[in-house]
């Protein structure tokens, strides 16, 4: 029987955590092993992770710094891909309740396509029942849709799942982008690796505060601009790699947005034009490191 290890990375949301991790160990079908890596949280959530100690089925992880969801996930990944011989990785954020079903209709899938994709994911909905995290769909989304697969090129660390193989080939989510931006990357890789999919009946609840949609430098809450600096750079970064954007291609797209910001931001204007511009220099060059595996338990 193939086996699967999920990937969580948490901060500051014990009891979210608790749901999620609860939504995993009711799975129908049983997960190998459950990686939880602690982004040096400060609400109780290593003393709670204590209890997992001793338990082989857990690999838990207290980091001493918050180390962004993307050093998060390149750590949990390496040590599932390291330190267990599981075949699959599912990954997923501390605000994310599977459904019963969510993993083995993955499985299914899985199956069906022979192992053959990057990354299939599954179809999340938000607290008031709909759509949420929707991944970008291909040209030929249609060629699986009858079996429930819709074809994407892109999607988010809500409940993505991959193979041993895929991470053997691609190498591990880049922890210098730190946050926002490391699931697209790293779901535009495996999909440069073999085709990827929604499975449309692996369903998943996404318990963030806020609905992942429409949510922009230009109209966002004031208290969470700051890190709109890193998703200025890792997309900067992301177009020039994946979709070959040149400087003044980027140039415009961001000369746009700043004019945006003049005409429709309601406060902190001044704020949002120096985090669009630090974003946008140090994009320019900005060039992260891939990590590649260096051995594998499972050849």
């Amino acid at each position: 029987m193939k086996k699967v290890a999920a990937i969580l990375v948490t901060y500051n949301r014990l009891e979210l955590l608790k749901e999620s991790i609860n939504a995993l160990e009711n799975q129908s079908f049983p997960l190998e092993h459950i990686i939880i890596i602690n982004n040096n949280s400060n609400d109780g959530t290593d003393s709670y992770l204590e209890k997992y100690k001793g338990n082989k089925k857990y690999i838990v992880l207290n980091s001493n710094e918050n180390l962004g969801g993307a050093g998060g996930f390149n750590l949990g990944m390496k040590k599932a891909y390291n330190n267990t011989n599981d075949d699959y990785f599912w990954i997923m954020d501390d605000d994310t309740i599977p459904e019963v079903e969510a993993l083995q209709n993955l499985l299914n899938s899985a199956n069906f396509l022979n192992d053959q994709f990057g990354y299939i994911c599954s179809n999340v909905y938000w607290k008031d029942g709909t759509a949420s995290n929707i991944p970008k769909t291909s040209n030929s989304w249609t060629r699986y849709a009858k079996e429930g697969l819709i074809e994407t090129t892109e999607a988010t660390f809500v409940s993505v799942f991959t193979t041993r193989m895929a991470v053997r080939k691609v190498g591990f989510p880049i922890s210098d982008i730190f946050i926002w931006g490391d699931d697209t990357e790293y779901t535009l890789r495996l999909c440069r690796y073999e085709k990827s999919y929604l499975v449309v009946n692996s369903l998943v609840l996404h318990k963030s505060a806020q609905k992942t949609v429409n949510l922009t430098l230009v109209s966002d809450d004031s208290e969470r601009l700051p890190r709109y600096f890193y998703l200025i750079r890792n997309v900067m970064y992301i177009r020039k790699k994946y979709y070959n954007d040149n400087l003044i291609k980027l140039t415009i797209k961001h000369l746009k947005i700043a004019y945006n910001i003049l005409l429709r931001s309601n406060d902190r204007k001044l704020k949002r034009l120096k985090i669009l511009l630090k974003g946008y220099i140090t994009g320019v060059k900005f060039n992260p490191k891939i990590e590649r595996v260096i051995n594998d338990k499972k050849k």
